[in-house]
């Protein structure tokens, strides 16, 4: 019985912050220490389209979301191809992104989950600090919160 069954399988929400930056490099010395299987997910926080009349500014509102979340998966990537990682890179949307993590989570059956202790949305000023909160009361496995 080694460590590495220990922690097989580790989840990374990043959010393109400073902080999240952090707890990517964490993650992934931790996944390279133990040889674990990394997933680096990123949600883009949809806004709820209940106002809007304009389908044109949903569809560029979109597309910003969709190129922010790119940019944002392909510097994480940049990173974990510094390390000797088995990783992969997860997109998924959503209105709440606590939830959506928490149930990708519960689905997918993580060991641990690295996360920063906040990061910027645009929406919330302190997004990561309550999700990272959210998601820590509501995982049933451990969370490691990089401050």
């Amino acid at each position: 019985m080694g460590h590495s069954l220990l922690y097989s399988k580790v989840l990374v929400p990043v959010d393109g912050s400073e902080n999240s930056n952090r707890a990517l490099k964490h993650a992934l010395s931790l996944s390279s220490k133990l040889k674990s299987k990394l997933t680096i997910l990123h949600v883009s926080e949809v806004p709820p389209f209940v106002y809007v009349q304009s389908q044109k500014l949903v569809d560029s509102v979109m597309a910003s979301l969709e190129k922010e979340a790119k940019n944002i998966l392909d510097v994480a990537q940049n990173q974990a191809n510094e390390f000797d990682v088995e990783y992969e890179t997860v997109l998924l949307k959503g209105d709440n992104i606590a939830s959506v993590i928490i149930d990708y989570n519960k689905k997918n059956d993580f060991d641990i989950i690295v996360v920063g202790s906040r990061g910027q949305g645009k929406l919330k000023t302190t997004l990561l600090g309550s999700v990272s909160n959210n998601v820590l009361h509501h995982s049933k496995n451990p969370v490691l919160i990089i401050k």
